[in-house]
């Protein structure tokens, strides 16, 4: 035993285990040159095996140091080198194993708390019920693998689906083909913009409600597609006061020769009894802004910029869950929702027929004319009636220039994804999902999502960033970007932001800068960049590292280690001066 415990701290050993982190260190930076810093982290530097280096190597110096004790005086500079090495390796291993590292993107104005992690997850959701599952993905530490059939089997509720990964594209580019020749109708027109410089083809698509308006420098560009003549004329004229300002659902249940319309209350898990029926509705939430995040359904903000509302109608047959959009109404519809209650059901908004200001919306009449409605920043609006393709219009404030390219009343959009290079800069993977005999398929870039016509119900596919909730939250108060005088190259950023702690009730206003980093709890806000906009938002690079103190104590210890060389080896160079000289030592006696 003895043997082995020299032969672990010797320093046969330890040349070449140092040889081999020097090399491997070596692979990392080239690695990283090709791959990325995210990659390189989680293939070498955050995995087990080089850790376990570390470790070993950890290991080896204290051994090293242990086996001289009893130790000497002479001996302290050693001792504390090795155990400022080990200290310092031991803190890295505990960084990298529990650390936290990520960003915070803000708008100004607004507050964030999730965290956005360096690696990727893959979410599937269930609408109906409200059933999610996160799994972990790690496909850009090995880049250059891009068939990697994985197969996953997932559990929702008492569904068992499997989905399959069978490509991944690290540089992938997306070549989307968009015919009039599809099977049913879905309405896209394709638009120019363009203002100076600036211009830009876009395809929107109204029944999709990620792809029916998109912001364009100060204006709102929308496709929408109202579906009443009530509504038509509406968002041709000046919308009046709605008494409902979330909205009402139109109810058609059975027995019922005429809908009968119930308002939006405006307090969650409202029951509404159908009078004359034996039907309930429990209304559930409203989001005036809907989004899909790894916690479920979400609004971005209060404005009814994406109106949905979900509920869920009980009677005898049992009970169904509604998720509604008042801008895309045939949602459920295109998705394949099944419900047991043969019932109608539609939801409107009073946002479906108006138009923000500073708007260019083109709609398609219940006849399939296109029309455009430019309004201005006040009550101001101009009509085009009808709109011709291949015609450039002026809106009257901004001056932008707007243009229908094409108008496809029966669009199929079909979707191609070919890959560049092995550079991590465009990340896309293909899903293939599987439940029983039936298998659906798409691709999903980063930050992308999709729903797939699966089973019973349909699911929500997203592929993105994970996230972790932090246990604080910053609000930006006010952006600067600091130039360097006479141009416009960025000489620094400022963020002022306010730090709300709800557990201990702690609420401090702070600045951020490029040198003065904000700590609190453990966590370390650092300003990293800026993202330009009307609405300018800070990047915030965010970091919880439990072996730092333990990194920092062992470079002080290193320190003083050489330190106490050099105050060891004083005597004894002034013993070797003196007796060189020839002057006897101080305390030696003649004869």
């Amino acid at each position: 035993m003895r043997r082995w415990i020299r032969l672990l701290g010797s320093l046969t050993l330890a040349v070449p285990l140092l040889i081999a982190i020097a090399a491997v260190l070596a692979w990392g930076t080239l690695y990283e040159m090709r791959f990325g810093t995210a990659a390189v982290q989680r293939f070498i530097y955050h995995g087990w095996w080089f850790q376990a280096l570390l470790a070993f190597l950890a290991v080896n110096l204290a051994i090293a140091a242990a086996s001289r004790y009893p130790w000497k005086r002479h001996q302290l500079p050693f001792l504390l080198a090795h155990l400022g090495i080990i200290l310092i390796l031991v803190g890295g291993i505990i960084g990298g194993r529990f650390g936290v590292e990520g960003q915070l993107v803000i708008p100004e104005g607004q507050a964030e708390r999730t965290l956005e992690l360096p690696q990727n997850v893959l979410v599937v959701h269930q609408p109906n019920p409200d059933l999610q599952h996160v799994i972990p993905m790690q496909f850009e530490s090995r880049a250059w693998v891009h068939e990697p059939n994985l197969t996953i089997p997932v559990s929702l509720g008492g569904r068992m689906i499997s989905l399959t990964v069978d490509r991944y594209y690290p540089d992938a580019v997306a070549d989307e083909e968009i015919t009039d020749d599809g099977a049913k109708e879905y309405p896209a027109v394709q638009v120019r913009l363009a203002h100076e410089e600036h211009q830009d083809v876009i395809w929107f698509m109204s029944r999709d409600p990620e792809r029916f308006g998109v912001g364009w420098g100060e204006a709102h560009v929308l496709f929408l597609e109202p579906q009443t003549p009530e509504q038509f004329k509406q968002l041709l004229g000046s919308p009046a006061q709605d008494a409902h300002p979330r909205g009402v659902i139109a109810l058609t249940l059975p027995g019922m020769t005429h809908p009968r319309e119930v308002p939006v209350p405006d307090e969650p898990n409202h029951v509404v009894e159908v009078s004359g029926t034996p039907y309930r509705i429990t209304f559930k939430d409203y989001f005036p802004d809907f989004a899909m995040t790894e916690e479920g359904p979400r609004s971005q903000s209060t404005q009814p910029n994406n109106p949905a509302v979900s509920f869920v109608l009980a009677g005898p047959e049992g009970a169904d869950a509604y998720m509604l959009f008042a801008l895309h109404p045939d949602f459920q519809t295109l998705h394949g929702f099944a419900h047991q209650i043969p019932a109608h059901i539609s939801y409107t908004h009073p946002t479906a027929a108006s138009l923000p200001p500073n708007c260019i919306g083109l709609i398609r009449d219940p006849s399939g004319t296109l029309v455009a409605v430019l309004t201005g920043s006040g009550t101001e609006r101009s009509v085009v009636n009808p709109v011709r393709i291949g015609t450039s219009y002026t809106h009257p404030s901004l001056g932008y220039q707007v243009e229908v390219a094409a108008y496809y009343p029966r669009a199929r959009v079909t979707q191609r994804i070919t890959n560049r290079t092995d550079e991590i800069r465009a990340e896309a993977i293909h899903v293939v999902a599987r439940e029983g005999e039936q298998s659906a398929a798409t691709w999903l870039t980063l930050r992308g999502s999709a729903h797939l016509t699966l089973g019973a119900e349909p699911i929500h596919l997203e592929y993105r960033p994970a996230q972790r909730e932090l246990p604080m939250t910053i609000k930006l108060l006010d952006f600067r970007k600091i130039d360097y005088p006479g141009t416009d190259m960025a000489a620094g950023f400022e963020s002022d932001v306010e730090l709300t702690d709800p557990q201990r009730g702690i609420m401090v206003m702070r600045k951020i800068s490029m040198n003065n980093p904000l700590r609190y709890r453990g966590f370390s806000f650092y300003q990293s960049s800026y993202i330009p906009g009307r609405t300018e938002m800070t990047v915030l690079s965010v970091r919880n590292d439990p072996g730092t103190p333990l990194v920092y104590a062992g470079f002080l210890i290193i320190i003083a280690g050489v330190v106490s060389l050099f105050v060891l080896r004083a005597p004894a160079t002034a013993a070797a001066a003196r007796r060189k000289a020839g002057h006897p030592h101080p305390r030696s006696r003649s004869t």
